[in-house]
């Protein structure tokens, strides 16, 4: 929930509010909770949950369940426990946020700190404010529907909005939902503090965090989320500048071949513009977002969730394998069904590190991956194809992209919906599994029934889900977007009459 306890009494041996950012010291190590949310909330559950709910995979019979509430569409409800989870975590992260950047603020302020330091805590300030953006978004994107000019000012659609830490059991407090134009205001106005403090802090020298793979935040990837939530509310001339800005920092480079395969083992960097810390010691701290299609931690055969056979075919031409991405994504191997075992087709995006197994098993986890490259030129392609008259910057970056992913490439030269429906069958291809085909498919308006034929295996093709195959979404389904969660909206009296239609 949005503040659902009392946080007024002072748990024993811990710092209370007024004193827990007193120095530089104290500052950094609080901002580390702020990049532990962020890597809490690019692996795992908030990536795959949306995903599974789509049409690029089908649950297998033999799943025991396991996240039928996102795969199978009639589990879309107020009172779904990840749902709910999601809501309640994004704004005790931004809890943190409001807390640390009102405290640093006052450090700041105090006038106590040199120079330097001074310039640190301003560096986490600002990252702090990409954090409140990035879980704002998450937000946005989930549980608000997607940007309607016309629909801008109207209460109720938007987020609800709290920018001061203020914790309290008061729930006549809480805030209702906010308009989406104020919503968008909010994300926008701390994409511009995060870009000031940490452009500042490369501008002093300091610029190890603008190189490919950087644990730390840096000014492009600030840029790469305006970008990204530009894309998201319609606003194409700000996609394009902020993604050709990304683009042109040439420390980032797009892999291909093997290199682009091995990318996702954690082996290469180069397409990393942000990638929070992990190793043996961290790995504890980051989920699998393996376990979302596979359970291979406990049984090697067991995959809860498989591509459809029209995703694993849409990498190869007359049965060829032409795209380098068909290796770094699917694997055949045996897998569980009804009545035995048989071989397919597996999705294998996420396929574990051995530097971060800590007790002699193998979870499949890997080191987030929350901003590539290659999102960037989709991004910029699509703002660009929209936008109505960037036609050639759309192509230049569509080809681009796709050079380095097939084995042999003929550049093209398309306009209108071919180069929009192009774009986007090549986001579907590159993005699979990355937690965007929900705000995708929503954007585009365009609907889904997975009840599909199943060429690769007869044997798997009858040990689909029912409630999967029964699964079809129109172009304007309500469940496109999330609900306020039932609790949420039980306890606080601003939200009266603001659910999102259809729960």
């Amino acid at each position: 929930m949005l503040t659902s306890c009392n946080m007024d009494t002072p748990a024993p041996g811990v710092l209370d509010d007024a004193t827990a950012i007193s120095d530089v010291s104290s500052a950094e190590y609080f901002r580390n909770t702020i990049y532990n949310g962020l890597r809490v909330y690019s692996a795992g559950s908030p990536i795959y949950g949306t995903e599974l709910a789509m049409d690029q995979f089908i649950g297998l019979s033999t799943n025991g369940n396991r996240e039928s509430q996102f795969a199978n569409g009639g589990e879309i409800n107020s009172s779904n426990t990840s749902i709910t989870g999601f809501y309640g975590g994004c704004y005790s992260r931004i809890a943190d946020a409001n807390y640390f950047i009102e405290k640093a603020n006052a450090l700041l302020d105090g006038g106590s700190l040199n120079k330097q330091d001074a310039l640190e805590v301003k560096r986490y300030i600002g990252e702090a404010h990409f954090a409140r953006a990035y879980y704002y978004f998450f937000l946005l994107d989930h549980y608000c529907p997607t940007y309607d000019k016309a629909k801008g000012d109207q209460e109720g659609l938007g987020l609800q909005i709290q920018l001061v830490y203020n914790p309290t059991g008061d729930t006549s407090k809480y805030p209702g939902r906010s308009s989406m134009n104020a919503s968008i205001k909010v994300i926008n106005d701390d994409l511009d503090a995060a870009y000031k403090a940490l452009k500042a802090y490369e501008d002093a020298g300091n610029a190890a965090n603008t190189v490919a793979g950087s644990s730390y935040l840096s000014s492009y990837a600030v840029e790469a989320l305006r970008a990204r939530f530009a894309l998201a509310i319609g606003d194409y001339e700000t996609a394009v500048t902020s993604a050709q800005a990304v683009i042109a920092n040439t420390n980032y480079q797009l892999l291909t071949g093997q290199a682009y395969v091995d990318m996702w083992n954690d082996a290469n960097v180069s397409e990393l513009i942000f990638s929070p810390f992990v190793d043996a010691t961290e790995a504890a701290y980051v989920s699998s977002t393996c376990d979302g299609w596979n359970e291979w931690w406990s049984d090697v055969q067991q995959s809860d969730y498989i591509p459809t056979s029209q995703v694993v075919l849409s990498y190869t031409v007359n049965s060829n394998v032409n795209d380098w991405r068909f290796f770094a994504f699917f694997k055949a191997t045996n897998v569980k069904v009804q009545g035995g075992t048989t071989q397919t087709y597996v999705f294998n995006k996420y396929p574990g590190n051995d530097a971060l197994i800590t007790d002699g098993t193998n979870h499949y986890k890997n080191t987030p991956k929350p901003f590539r490259l290659s999102e960037q030129y989709l991004i910029l392609a699509e703002a660009a194809a929209m936008a109505g008259d960037k036609d050639d910057i759309a192509n230049d970056a569509y080809n681009e992209l796709i050079k380095n992913r097939y084995r042999d490439y003929a550049e093209t030269n398309l306009v209108g919906q071919d180069l929009i429906d192009a774009i986007r069958y090549e986001r579907g291809k590159e993005l699979i599994g990355e937690g965007f085909r929900m705000s995708d498919l929503r954007r585009w308006k365009v609907g889904f029934d997975r009840d599909q034929e199943y060429d690769l295996n007869s044997l798997v093709a009858e040990s689909r889900t029912i409630a999967g195959l029964n699964t079809s979404y129109a172009a304007d389904d309500y469940r496109y977007v999330w609900p306020i969660p039932y609790d949420e909206m039980a306890i606080t009296p601003a939200l009266a009459g603001q659910q999102n239609p259809g729960y």
